[in-house]
C-alpha cells in the first residue's frame, strides 16, 4: 500500500531525506558528504546521492514501493509563480543542463525524477528559489537592459509566513509581512497579501552581506576590483556568492565561532558582525517602505536566527516598525510535504512548468 510522501532536500554538502504520512513526519535523516564528492558537478554526484537515498530506505525499514509521491526542493529554473509543479520533461531538461545555473538544489529534482520513474509515481517541487512575484517597480534598475531577478528562500519564507498566519487564525493572503531568512545567504521579503512583491536576490550580490555572500557592492568599487584582480566572470560570481560576506572578512562563516571571538575581545569580529546586522536592519526598513509601513509582523527564520546575540544586534533597527516573531531554523521539509499533500488532495492545484523558448 502506498502511504508515504518522500521528501528530498539536497544542499551543497548534505542530502536530507524524510518520509511523511499525510502531514506528519515519520522519519527524517540528514547525510553529510565529503569534500571530494561535493567538489564534483551535480551530474557527477548523481549516483552517490541516489545510493544515499536507497540507503535511507534500508535504514528506516520502509520499502520504496510504499511511496505515493516525491516532494523535492526546487532548483534554478526560469521565474515562476509560487505553488507546486510537476517535474516534467521540460523542467528536468533545464535542471540537468543547468540552463539557469548550477546548484545542488537542481540535483534534488533530478534525483526525485529518477526515483519517480523507477517506481511509477509522480515527483513535484514547491516554491523553488526562482519564485517571482515582484511588482513591476521592483524589477527596474537604472540600466534599461538590466532587470532585478527574484532568487530567494521562497520555500521557507512562505512556509513560516503561513505558519504565523495559522497561529493567529488568519489567511496568509490577507496579511502584510516582512520575512527574513538568515542562513548562508540572507533574503528579506515584503509579503503583500500572499505575494512576495519585493525581495533581495540573496545569491547574486543584492541586499545585506551574509556568512558567505557579498551582498550589495558599490558598482565602481567592484569594477575596479575586477580590473585589479584580473579575475574571470566565473571567478567573480564565485567570490560574490560563495566567498564573500563574513567569510571574506573573518575567514569563517560560523556565527558561533564569531560570537565566541567577540566575547573574547575580538574588536574586528565585533565590527564586522555589527555591520551585517546594520545591513539587515536597513534592508528591512526598505521593505517597510514598500509596504507603506502597513506591517502585521516581522518574522525571522533560518539558522542564524538561533543566535540570540545576532537577533539583539538587529532589534534596535526595526523594533519600532512592527512586532517581531522568530522561527529558528527552517520548515523546508514540512513545506515540501505540504505541497505534495495538497496536490494529492486536489489535482487542480498542480501547476505545469513550460520551458522558455529563449534564454538570454
Amino acid at each position: 500500500m502506498k502511504k508515504f510522501i518522500l521528501v528530498l532536500n539536497l544542499g551543497s554538502t548534505t542530502t536530507k531525506v524524510a518520509l511523511f504520512r499525510d502531514l506528519n513526519c515519520h522519519i527524517v535523516k540528514t547525510y553529510s558528504h565529503d569534500k571530494e564528492l561535493i567538489s564534483q558537478n551535480i551530474n557527477e554526484q548523481k549516483a552517490v546521492r541516489y545510493h544515499t537515498l536507497m540507503m535511507f530506505f534500508c535504514e528506516c525499514g520502509v520499502r520504496p514501493e510504499e511511496v505515493s509521491i516525491v516532494a523535492s526542493r526546487g532548483g534554478l529554473l526560469h521565474p515562476v509563480e509560487g505553488g507546486t509543479y510537476l517535474i516534467n520533461e521540460d523542467m528536468l531538461k533545464d535542471l540537468t543542463e543547468g540552463r539557469y545555473g548550477d546548484h545542488a538544489s537542481n540535483l534534488s529534482g533530478i534525483l526525485a525524477a529518477d526515483f519517480a520513474e523507477n517506481y511509477k509515481i509522480e515527483a513535484v517541487i514547491t516554491d523553488p528559489v526562482v519564485v517571482d512575484e515582484l511588482c513591476v517597480e521592483a524589477q527596474y534598475t537604472g540600466l534599461k537592459n538590466v532587470k532585478r531577478t527574484s532568487i530567494f528562500h521562497a520555500l521557507n519564507q512562505k512556509a513560516v509566513a503561513r505558519k504565523y498566519a495559522e497561529s493567529i487564525k488568519r489567511d496568509y493572503e490577507e496579511l502584510n509581512l516582512i520575512v527574513i531568512h538568515m542562513g548562508g545567504g540572507i533574503t528579506v521579503g515584503a509579503h503583500h497579501l500572499g505575494k512576495v512583491i519585493d525581495v533581495n536576490n540573496g545569491l547574486n550580490g543584492d541586499g545585506p552581506m551574509s556568512p558567505t555572500r557579498a551582498g550589495s557592492i558599490p558598482a565602481d568599487g567592484l569594477l575596479k576590483y575586477i580590473e585589479r584582480s584580473g579575475l574571470s566572470l566565473s571567478d567573480i560570481n564565485k567570490l560574490i556568492s560563495k566567498q564573500g560576506g563574513l567569510l571574506s572578512h573573518l575567514n569563517t562563516e560560523d556565527i558561533r565561532d564569531i560570537v565566541a571571538d567577540i566575547e573574547h575581545g575580538d574588536k574586528n569580529s565585533e565590527e564586522v558582525l555589527n555591520a551585517m546586522a546594520f545591513q539587515i536592519g536597513k534592508e528591512i526598513g526598505a521593505k517597510a517602505a514598500v509596504l507603506h509601513g502597513e506591517i502585521d509582523h516581522i518574522i525571522f527564520t533560518g539558522g542564524i536566527s538561533h543566535s540570540s546575540y545576532v537577533m539583539e544586534l538587529i532589534r534596535p533597527y526595526i523594533s519600532f516598525l512592527a512586532p517581531i516573531m522568530v522561527y529558528p531554523g527552517e520548515l523546508e521539509m514540512e513545506a515540501l510535504a505540504y505541497g505534495a499533500y495538497t496536490v494529492e488532495q486536489d489535482r487542480n492545484l498542480l501547476k505545469t512548468y513550460r520551458a522558455e523558448e529563449t534564454h538570454d
